[in-house]
């Protein structure tokens, strides 16, 4: 209707391309700890270009004066006792000689440079070119009867730090003795930097609406005054342009000032008319809640005071989130966010509570009134809210993985004792942490033949009384805080669990239960001695628990004609003991692996090992940090299913009961699509169903009410 232009994506490399400013601009977020002053405006559509030019001089001018500022820094330190290192007993004077001198001078010829651009944008490029001759940076198209503002607009002209002032310098301060000269030139230059000020637009272009984004640095209270009056040139542009400052994003404390009460009137009216006694947003948008009263925390400057910061992962676990853009394209793939559920546990909903209880923690360490312990409670229930399955760090545009962020957090409450005690928890890590034979038997006696066989019983009488387990997984609920433990033993029982679960591990089938002092070689005799050899590792869940898996492995194995080489005991890859926030003991286990495995390696060298098999994604993921090629020399790690394609194991389809694939949260298949791999493998469509199955190891035995959540929408997924 308006003959305007559209664009529509027909391929993931042209939507890529077409984002692809926008995930540049996530770089403001690593320039700014993510925080920014952001200041919507309206502006006629007719005008947009006058507002854009408005803004670049605002741009322009911020720049130069940042490198005035870092201009007037060198000039101070060069006046200043210069750190010279010192050879062979030469006096610091002869060392030096005058090039103290003579690099301020040169900075100073530079500094008066900048100043007349800076007082003379609107002159034309010839006055410039008149007076500074050669050493001006413009373009040969450059225009000289143009402004030197319009030549900067239009990247015909201009200045750079790098060659006009830190490259001289490194010249002049080039010798063995000015090592620690330079390095005081380059703190300094980081530090002005880092300060400099500048304003990002990008817009609804179709609307006139603006989005216009100062970022700063909270613990730089010179560089939120010049921001400040950044704002004050932006909001007289806008409307000098008949523009509106009321855009569609911040409408709060920073623009309060430079609205009317005549434009605020009717807001106040309606606030008093359905809010009389002020309780929703105290004081918000009220006469005099403008930035006079402003606060806003920096872990920059709190941090250096704060013992719980300096001994503490909370250090690094605000650091890991301090980037977060609050975009939200964490959200579709989070396993944990079920909107029927709740709206509170995504990524970017976790990452504002992790940094709501981090400032809690820093500011009662601060105050000295003691930590509450509740904070420790929040914190561990959004740690639970996860299942470490690291898929939010691919559509992050700054990378954050809040896989990683969880273990940090369930590390730091491990550390300072505020886990609670769960005994199936409990029961379940000391099951996967055992190594000795009998000790496995008994706990798998008690834990999974006892434990599945009880929830398998508690299940089918719930379906018989109507305790409530078919509403819960209708509609589950918010998980804010933990369930009632009644609802919580609904919770665990309200799907059943495989009930023909084997009677023994896979290593007790095969007799191979001994001192852990043998390597098992599983291996046709017909094959000859130097038939191919891999290395399985079943890990737990394919060896202590459905033993099936790891027996159907070896066999499939010793069809494809290889030499399978087992641990000489039981082992856990240890994923389930760093997920779990014991980081110790987590490191413990895989040192010891290590080891073990070079003196397998050493002892087998002559079955040249170069293929480790593994048929559990968490398993692959954990040994993937084992460096396996250090130890079988130049080896890789495959998933069975793609060992099978490789030797082109496959059917011709299968009748009767057809089969979905399952995308586990840790896939293990990483050279091609899982639901295509198995499609191949059985020879037929194998539809992929998404989601999580709600299971994650312990997080369905600690979290049962999380899990009935992430169950749901894996449910909702397949019908």
């Amino acid at each position: 209707a308006r003959d305007g232009e559209g664009f529509i994506a027909i391929s993931p490399e042209a939507r890529k391309t077409f984002w692809l400013d926008r995930s540049r601009t996530a770089a403001i977020a690593k320039h700014t700890n993510a925080f920014k002053i952001n200041e919507d405006v309206v502006i006629p559509l007719e005008r947009l270009g006058e507002y854009s030019d408005g803004i670049e001089r605002i741009n322009i001018e911020l720049s130069i004066k940042n490198k005035l500022k870092l201009c007037a820094a060198l000039l101070q330190y060069l006046s200043g006792s210069l750190p010279v290192e010192q050879f062979d007993g030469l006096p610091k004077s002869d060392l030096l000689g005058e090039r103290a001198n003579y690099a301020a001078a040169h900075v100073a010829q530079v500094q008066e440079r900048w100043q007349w651009l800076l007082d003379n944008l609107d002159a034309p490029l010839a006055d410039y070119q008149a007076r500074y001759g050669d050493k001006i940076h413009a373009a040969p198209e450059a225009n000289p009867a143009e402004s030197c503002f319009i030549a900067f607009r239009d990247f015909r002209l201009r200045v750079s730090i790098k060659s006009d002032v830190m490259t001289p310098l490194a010249e002049i301060f080039s010798g063995k003795a000015d090592t620690k000269i330079m390095a005081g030139l380059g703190k300094i230059h980081a530090q002005i930097v880092r300060s400099r000020v500048f304003v990002a637009l990008h817009m609804h272009a179709g609307d006139g609406n603006v989005h216009t984004n100062i970022p700063v640095n909270s613990d730089d209270y010179e560089m939120l005054q010049t921001a400040h009056q950044a704002v004050a040139r932006i909001m007289d542009i806008a409307r000098s342009l008949n523009g509106v400052i009321s855009g569609e994003h911040g409408i709060g404390i920073t623009k309060l000032e430079f609205l009317t009460d005549e434009e605020m009137q009717p807001f106040w009216d309606y606030k008093a008319k359905i809010d009389p006694k002020g309780h929703f947003n105290r004081h918000k948008l009220m006469r005099g809640a403008d930035l006079r009263n402003a606060y806003t925390p920096s872990f920059e400057l709190l941090g250096f005071e704060s013992l719980i910061m300096e001994q503490s992962h909370l250090g690094k676990i605000t650091e890991a989130i301090k980037d977060c853009l609050r975009c939200g394209k964490c959200k579709p793939v989070c396993s944990t966010h079920v909107p029927r559920a709740n709206l509170l546990y995504s990524p970017r909903n976790k990452i504002l509570g992790v940094g709501l209880l981090a400032e809690a923690f820093l500011y009662e360490e601060q105050t000295r009134r003691g930590v509450s312990l509740k904070h420790f409670d929040e914190l561990g229930n959004i740690g639970d809210h996860c299942t470490v399955c690291h898929r939010c760090v691919k559509p992050c545009p700054v990378n954050i993985d809040f896989g990683d962020v969880t273990v940090d957090i369930r590390n730091f409450l491990h550390q300072t004792g505020h886990t609670h005690f769960n005994p199936a928890v409990a029961a379940g890590m000391a099951f996967l942490n055992a190594k000795n034979p009998t000790v496995i038997k008994i706990l798998r006696a008690g834990v999974v033949t006892a434990g599945f066989k009880a929830q398998t019983i508690g299940y089918d009488l719930g379906q018989q009384f109507h305790i409530g387990a078919n509403k819960q997984k209708r509609a589950p609920k918010a998980t804010t805080q933990k369930a009632a433990l009644k609802e919580q033993v609904i919770h665990f029982i309200n799907r059943p669990l495989p009930r023909n679960v084997p009677l023994k591990t896979a290593r007790s089938l095969l007799g191979l239960d001994g001192d852990g002092s043998t390597v098992p070689i599983i291996r046709n005799p017909s094959l000859p001695e130097d038939a191919e050899a891999v290395f399985y590792f079943p890990g737990c869940g394919s060896e202590r628990l459905f033993s099936q898996v790891g027996l159907a492995t070896q066999a499939m194995l010793y069809h494809a004609g290889v030499q399978t080489v087992l641990p000489p005991g039981y082992l856990c890859c240890g994923y389930p003991q760093s997920a779990h926030g014991d980081a110790g003991k987590a490191n413990d286990m895989v040192t010891e692996n290590r080891v073990l495995f070079h003196r397998m390696a050493n002892t087998l060298n002559y079955l040249d090992i170069k293929t480790v098999v593994v048929s559990c994604g968490t398993c692959y993921d954990a040994l993937a940090e084992y460096r396996f090629e250090d130890i079988f020399s130049g080896c890789r790690i495959v998933d069975i299913h793609e060992f099978l394609l490789e030797k082109n194991i496959k059917l011709d389809g299968v009748a009767g009961q057809q089969y979905l694939y399952h995308n586990p949260c840790h896939t293990p298949i990483k050279s091609m699509d899982g639901a295509k791999l198995a499609s191949e493998l059985i020879g037929q469509n194998v539809p992929l169903s998404d989601r999580c199955c709600g299971e994650s190891g312990m997080f369905a035995v600690k979290r049962p009410d999380i899990a009935t959540q992430v169950k749901f929408r894996k449910q909702e997924e397949i019908e």
